[in-house]
């Protein structure tokens, strides 16, 4: 797949520095493995915007995850419920939310300004990308949308007062889905790198981006956690003149 977005080369570079720096390490059974995943429902909380597949792009998900689990089978897998592609996290979860959650009303705002005008998107996801914690379906949209309504929420964000822990963990430029963590030890590592391989290009289908939920959430979106704040529809571009 291709993508008609002047940043894309940019983007891909980007995933192909996250491959060269992760593929390796794979490799020799040096992940990055979180181990709270096996400690129980998790108690920090976070506020995001996110968007979900389309039930045909999960199940494509789901299938790539019956391979890598088959590979894998110690680690962990998101289930379709948990599947999504973060916009912005307007906060990081974290195990003392109150601060945040008490200007709600506010990150809302910021929301509604920053989708003002905006309409709906595409994103193709042409392949997986990798850290030394994950494996994750690569995406690339269609054009600056997705990266213009990030800079608007940003701003919208800084103008309120609202940006203190923004991009906390890193500035967001990809357009991923994480699928699969890395929990335990890898049983193979060598034949599980060479599975990544083989995968890295595999087409997994595209989404339209046309509606958007501001979600509290857990550090993986877990659907059992997740309290859903509202659910924002972006209208279809309007036809050029």
């Amino acid at each position: 797949m291709t993508s008609n977005s002047p940043a894309s080369p940019d983007l891909h570079a980007h995933y192909a520095a996250m491959w060269e720096r992760a593929h390796g390490a794979i490799g020799a059974g040096d992940v990055d493995r979180d181990e709270r995943l096996a400690a129980g429902p998790d108690t920090r909380r976070g506020l995001t915007l996110i968007a979900r597949p389309g039930a045909a792009l999960a199940a494509r998900f789901d299938t790539l995850l019956d391979r890598l689990a088959a590979a894998e089978p110690d680690q962990y897998r998101h289930p379709p419920a948990d599947m999504h592609l973060t916009v912005l996290s307007l906060f990081t979860a974290t195990e003392d939310p109150a601060a945040q959650l008490a200007r709600l009303e506010e990150y809302r705002a910021a929301v509604h300004a920053a989708l003002d005008g905006m309409a709906a998107f595409e994103i193709d996801f042409d392949g997986i990308a990798l850290s030394r914690g994950a494996v994750l379906a690569r995406g690339i949209p269609r054009g600056p949308a997705l990266e213009g309504l990030r800079e608007r929420l940003r701003g919208e964000l800084l103008a309120r007062g609202l940006a203190g822990t923004l991009d906390q963990r890193y500035r967001l430029v990809t357009a991923h889905a994480t699928l699969f963590r890395f929990a335990a030890p890898l049983r193979q590592p060598s034949r599980f790198a060479a599975l990544l391989a083989e995968l890295r290009d595999a087409p997994l289908g595209s989404m339209r981006v046309d509606q958007l939920e501001l979600v509290i959430n857990d550090w993986y979106m877990s659907s059992a956690q997740l309290e859903r704040v509202e659910v924002l529809r972006l209208p279809e571009p309007s036809p050029r003149s």
